[in-house]
């Protein structure tokens, strides 16, 4: 959408959002008492969550490492690296990109910013050299955003860097039998803004709670976290808080009672910014891996922000989100379960939420997914403040 458009529909959406916020509504929203505010005019403000999906399972690869067998691991991450490659990275942040451009959101919480990276490999001594960034999520979308006329920026400062894997030999080619390449992810959750927002005190944590993989004689730890901003949309005050929750489990470690350890930290975290920065309307975008409406994660979530944008529009409606097959493939393969959620505070109003990236005429030229998650999109009324 071009600057031009925008004050004919900020006038629009001021108007909207007046009404909106007179409107009457039905229902009793669980979570803390509302954040104080001025009796000023409602502002909107648009946001979106959108899980880029890494490209492959790592199920596989994962059970590898932990067997310690070498043999198995460089076949498994040798699967792992081809279906990486055959989801089309690039092809896929620009069919996200067309959604971006089309909600034209003023923040987007990302998850699974992957980095991929191939290494020269020496077999004989498994020493690795030679990086090459083979794909990076981030710089293709933003090529994408740019290339469609759409300005964002990552907002610095409130990316989480999650895991990192160590890199890992894969076969360079289908009829060799020796490693001699290898290749490594790095997760990052990333929040991109409009660059017409203003953006202040981002920052980012990291959890404690978190599941370690067996590795050979090791472990490998999956680290996650979160970012958080506070965003100036026109007159509109927001904090807006991006996470990815644990999706793994394993063996004694039940991965929805991890989720509900970070969902602690996450609230205690935001607590302490509100303690010493000042109270504002709270969103929260992401890919929580907690299956709502029952789940216990988001029901701890839910209870500690305050409302869900999608039950609120669409009261009945599961929403389905999550996930389409590790191929992307599958124009018929269903959603059934609700894990990427935009969540905001009780004086927050959700006017509109729309799910995006869920119809086959959504899929690339070449006939995938933009990703294995659909994204969620939602308008906000949000109270402005002096």
């Amino acid at each position: 959408m071009t600057r031009a458009r925008r004050p004919v529909l900020a006038l629009v959406a001021s108007v909207l959002a007046l009404a909106a916020a007179l409107a009457p509504t039905s229902g009793v929203e669980a979570g803390p008492p509302a954040a104080s505010s001025t009796s000023a005019p409602a502002r909107t403000a648009t946001v979106m969550t959108r899980n880029l999906y890494l490209g492959a399972d790592l199920g596989p690869v994962l059970t590898a490492l932990a067997s310690g067998n070498t043999t198995a691991i460089v076949l498994a991450a040798t699967r792992t690296w081809a279906a990486v490659q055959a989801t089309r990275p690039a092809e896929r942040m620009g069919a996200i990109a067309d959604e971006i451009v089309a909600a034209d959101p003023a923040a987007v919480g990302l998850q699974e910013v992957t980095e991929w990276t191939t290494w020269t490999y020496d077999p004989a001594t498994g020493a690795v050299s030679n990086p090459v960034v083979a794909y990076d999520f981030l710089a293709l979308l933003l090529d994408a955003l740019e290339a469609r006329d759409a300005d964002y920026r990552e907002v610095a400062g409130a990316t989480a860097h999650n895991f990192t894997s160590p890199p890992i030999p894969v076969l360079a080619s289908p009829t060799a039998t020796v490693p001699t390449r290898a290749v490594r992810l790095a997760d990052r959750d990333v929040v991109l803004v409009r660059d017409d927002v203003r953006v202040d005190a981002a920052q980012t944590g990291t959890y404690s709670a978190i599941v370690r993989f067996p590795y050979g004689t090791t472990t490998l730890p999956v680290a996650r976290g979160w970012g958080s901003a506070d965003l100036r949309v026109g007159k509109a005050r927001l904090r807006f808080v991006n996470s990815h929750l644990e999706a793994f489990g394993i063996p004694g470690q039940d991965a929805e009672q991890v989720r509900v350890a970070q969902v602690g930290e996450l609230l205690a975290a935001q607590a302490a910014i509100a303690t010493r920065d000042g109270e504002l309307p709270m969103v929260y975008a992401g890919d929580y891996n907690s299956d709502a409406p029952d789940a216990a994660a988001y029901a701890r979530l839910l209870a500690g922000v305050g409302a869900d944008a999608w039950p609120r529009t669409h009261p009945g409606d599961p929403g389905f989100t999550c996930c389409l097959g590790a191929t992307l493939t599958d124009p018929d393969n269903p959603l059934t379960s609700r894990i990427d959620l935009v969540l905001h505070s009780s004086d927050v109003k959700a006017a509109r939420a729309t799910i995006v990236g869920d119809d086959p005429a959504e899929m690339t030229a070449s006939g995938l997914w933009p990703s294995d998650h659909a994204g969620v999109v939602a308008r906000l009324v949000v109270p402005a403040r002096r």
